[in-house]
């Protein structure tokens, strides 16, 4: 395991701050490879069911979009927009390092669920 990987255990927190992350499952429709971004990433869109689209910007560059498109993943919707490069991010794919990311990126695989579970369904 590379030092990058090993963090330290984060403080703890109560069960009522956790419950104010708002993770979803989410479908993706799209993924193609962003442009201009510092470090290679894929522009995500993905289907929440009942809460419409969102837009995911993340380092998911050593995944095609044929394995990403169609898939279910876990998604924090409840953090905000945030800029990256001329994209603009409104959810977060949750994901754990990439055994093959380079060293200077952080490249990930996202967190994949079953897909009999419903676009839009809380994850607890």
């Amino acid at each position: 395991m590379t030092a990058k990987r090993e963090q330290p255990q984060k403080a703890q927190i109560t069960f009522g701050k956790f419950e104010n992350v708002d993770l979803r499952v989410a479908r993706v429709t799209s993924a193609p490879l962003a442009e201009g971004t510092r470090f290679p990433c894929r522009v995500i869109t993905l289907e929440l069911g009942h809460l419409g689209q969102r837009t995911s910007v993340g380092q998911y560059a050593l995944h095609t979009e044929a394995e990403l498109v169609g898939k279910n993943v876990v998604a924090c919707i409840n953090l905000g927009q945030r800029e990256m490069g001329s994209y603009t991010s409104e959810a977060l794919v949750l994901g754990a390092p990439h055994p093959q990311s380079p060293e200077d990126q952080s490249q990930a695989t996202p967190l994949f669920v079953s897909p009999d579970a419903t676009a839009g369904d809380q994850v607890f």
